[in-house]
């Protein structure tokens, strides 16, 4: 299993295309993905779950954090 990955997040449903990662380990607000299940279920072969999850902990953030439908891992460097 990649390090990371997004395979035993919790998401719940809220619309067709819509779920929910609730609040936990220092979220400010819940985390909301716009996608299908098909495409969910391949954002979580990846770390875009990872990555909201910690957009969802950043100072100032407000209602949710959100990732849309073209969602996917971004640069990952281990430097920073």
């Amino acid at each position: 299993m990649k390090e990371n990955t997004g395979e035993n997040v919790e998401l719940n449903k809220i619309s067709e295309a819509v779920w929910e990662m609730p609040k936990r380990e220092g979220m400010r607000v819940p985390a909301r993905v716009i996608a299908t299940g098909p495409l969910k279920e391949m954002m979580k072969r990846d770390r875009t779950f990872w990555q909201i999850k910690n957009v969802a902990c950043l100072p100032g953030i407000v209602k949710h954090a959100l990732v849309m439908p073209d969602g996917h891992e971004g640069y990952f460097s281990r430097n920073f």
